[in-house]
């Protein structure tokens, strides 16, 4: 399918080729009909792609990082960082209409066939979330509803303005959204004045002005600011014509230089909208797809969304007019300089000429490749940690593996890093990789959620598998996996708890083989996360424990040969709101042979710390390792150290898969040692703050 996107650095945007993305649980797959494109929107997304690094380097912030990433990770950090090769286009687009082609897991309300709005870029196919979209009425032009989204944000701004019947109303700014929102206030019954300096837009209605002087205009109830300009001027003239106590909303991008004196003699109310309603830029809400009460929140997004497009069955508001220009799709990168000449449309409606019945199924493009003493890997997801350490390290053992195809369920991350590593397959779906006779082995990178599933299905098709961790998120899908390795033929499974495989880590293994350690504390230092990243949803990431820390429970079970027999965990408790602060935790693990492990997950500490500090004890020697680059080691009366310079152990756990798939070596794990790990962090992420040990 194509996309419209911009790349870095370059100021035109593209049409792009990327496989159709998959809709996951909760999600819907939309064949796009129309799409409205919001000039002012995605101007400022096209400018900033085109923002230099020369520009970013020059932020003292982006130094100091830069430094401290130079410090802990080395110079191939820092170049990744600035120079990323993930670099993925900008999506454009956020308001069309289309027809619904698949369903995911967890979806009853919306069927295959139903016309539906919703958010989705400028593409031939898009996923959104349930929450996102909203079926058409049988009795509404679906090129009108395709500006439903955008109308949802001039519904809001109207909303939070607080007017009704009678009410005067200003509008400053008769953009798209400005219109949008002059017809929404009429249609409620309120009196309603335009301004814009632009006469080709105030001459649409009788009561649009270019200027307040020619509107005459004074004590009114609101003023609506859609404008998007540097000047401050809008918030000057609303703050002259505001009547005692009026609300000003601002919807636009404006400066908020505002003068207390103007405010405060008037007692005005200053609102800023927030893009179309609650929910928005809330992950529980837009990805989890968990609404609001109505009880308590009204007007969310998607009821927003609701209530616009029932305007529009109704008749109550008309907008075909309101349309500049339609261009089909295949010519929309040529009418963005349309925006910044002299003659700007007000708005542009793409259109998407597909007639054909719409299929899931493609064709395969897939080249085969004849089989060689390497590797054919197959890498399914195509985020951050894929793009910046594995595919870098696989272009280094080039002579053991050949990456043949990438898949991911947005397609767009997928396709780009494709490019960018010379991946010439270019696979559709996760399904196309497993089921490709070619393919030896895959490595799972996706977010934690569906790890297991995508084990469980590759185990089924006789593929060898290295999957970061976590290999499970419960004790269900630990038994699902189990299951699944027993019917398998010639199962190979392998996690990428590559702690145990750094060289620092080795070093200290070889000691331990003539005097056992029995104590091992891990403290971790990591960044602070937001309550709503992906890591922290339970239903996504599963949580820092079973999907950061558990590598601590791997390594000592690596270093004490012995598998872990009960944990616990615990807390601080914030007094507040009752809830363990799941970032800063301490973990007690206690392993068969009597040994004992204390982990320490921290993020808030001072992020000049090492981020993994390691204290082996036992037999009256002492090994200190931080960040598996500097080893302090005490034996007896001599106080050593040692430096080491190959990271953290991903290329070494790379390499030791693919022997072990090339049947040069053995697996390193057992199922058995697995399971054991797995379900310590998984009871030690479940059961914070229990107060009990939980045997594994």
């Amino acid at each position: 399918m194509k996309q419209l996107v911009v790349e870095k650095n370059n100021p035109d945007p593209i049409l792009l080729d990327t496989p159709i993305p998959k809709p996951g649980p909760g999600e819907v797959l939309i064949k796009n009909h129309y799409s409205v494109v919001s000039s002012g929107t995605e101007l400022a997304a096209i400018e900033f792609a085109n923002t230099g690094v020369g520009e970013k380097l020059q932020n003292s912030s982006n130094i100091e990082k830069g430094l401290k990433l130079l410090k802990d990770d080395g110079i191939r950090a820092v170049w990744n960082a600035v120079f990323p090769k993930n670099i993925l286009p900008l999506q454009l687009g956020y308001s069309s209409s289309g027809e619904v082609v698949q369903t995911g897991k967890g979806v009853s309300d919306f069927h295959t066939g139903d016309r539906v709005v919703s958010n989705g870029n400028h593409a031939e196919y898009v996923v959104v979330n349930q929450n996102l979209c909203t079926r058409i009425p049988n009795n509404t032009d679906i090129k009108e509803a395709s500006f439903t989204v955008l109308g949802s944000i001039a519904l809001h701004g109207l909303r939070l303005s607080e007017t009704s019947l009678g009410s005067k109303v200003v509008v400053i700014g008769l953009g798209i959204i400005g219109q949008l929102v002059c017809r929404l206030a009429e249609a409620q019954g309120s009196e309603v004045i335009g301004i814009d300096p632009d006469t080709k837009r105030t001459d649409m209605n009788a009561n649009f002005y270019t200027s307040v002087e020619e509107a005459n205009m004074t004590n009114v109830d609101s003023v609506i600011i859609t404008a998007a300009t540097s000047s401050n001027e809008p918030i000057e003239v609303a703050t002259k014509i505001a009547r005692n106590k009026a609300k000003i909303v601002v919807v636009g991008d404006i400066p908020l230089n505002i003068s207390r004196n103007d405010f405060y003699y008037k007692e005005l109310e200053l609102v800023v909208s927030k893009s179309y309603g609650p929910g928005r830029y809330d992950k529980q809400y837009e990805i989890l797809g968990k609404d609001y009460p109505i009880e308590y929140v009204r007007w969310t997004e998607n009821r927003n969304f609701e209530a616009f497009i029932k305007l529009l069955s109704q008749n109550q508001i008309h907008l075909l007019d309101l349309v500049t220009e339609e261009v089909s799709f295949e010519n929309a990168p040529s009418i963005y300089k349309k925006f910044s000449g002299e003659d700007k449309p007000l708005s542009i409606v793409l259109r998407y000429d597909n007639k054909s019945e719409p299929k899931i199924d493609l064709q395969r493009t897939v080249e085969l490749e004849p089989k060689t003493e390497k590797v054919n890997l197959g890498i399914l997801g195509a985020g951050n940690f894929a793009s910046t350490t594995i595919l870098p390290i696989l272009k280094e053992l080039k002579k053991d593996c050949q990456v043949l195809g990438i898949a991911s369920s947005t397609g767009l991350s997928s396709e780009s890093l494709a490019t960018n590593f010379k991946i010439k397959n270019k696979y559709p779906t996760e399904e196309e990789i497993l089921n490709s006779e070619e393919i030896d082995a895959v490595l799972i990178l996706t977010p934690h959620f569906n790890h297991s599933e995508l084990v469980i299905k590759a185990l089924n098709k006789g593929k060898a598998i290295y999957v970061e961790k976590p290999l499970a998120l419960t004790e269900e899908a630990l038994i699902e996996i189990e299951e699944a390795i027993y019917n398998s033929e010639n199962p190979k499974l392998f996690v990428g708890f590559n702690r145990r495989f750094a060289t620092a880590t080795q070093f200290v293994k070889q000691k331990l083989n003539a005097k056992a350690a029995n104590s091992i504390t891990f403290r971790f230092s990591v960044p602070p996360l937001d309550k709503d990243h992906w890591t922290n949803m339970k239903e996504i990431g599963g949580g820092r424990i079973v999907g950061e820390a558990i590598h601590a429970i791997d390594l000592a079970c690596y270093l004490f040969d012995s598998l872990p027999q009960s944990v616990a965990s615990s807390a601080p408790i914030n007094k507040d709101n009752s809830e363990a602060n799941e970032n800063q935790v301490f973990i007690s693990v206690n392993f068969a042979n009597g040994s004992h492990a204390a982990i320490q997950y921290f993020s808030e500490t001072n992020q000049s710390l090492a981020k993994e500090r390691i204290e082996i004890h036992g037999g009256g020697n002492s090994y200190i390792i931080e960040d598996f680059q500097l080893l302090r080691y005490l034996e007896n009366n001599q106080d050593k150290s040692k430096v080491f310079s190959s990271g953290k152990g991903h290329k070494e756990s790379l390499q030791i898969f693919f022997d072990y798939v090339k049947n040069t070596s053995e697996n390193p794990f057992t199922w058995l040692e697995l399971k054991s790990i797995s379900r310590a962090g998984i009871y030690a992420q479940d059961f914070i703050n229990s107060g009990q040990q939980h045997s594994v």
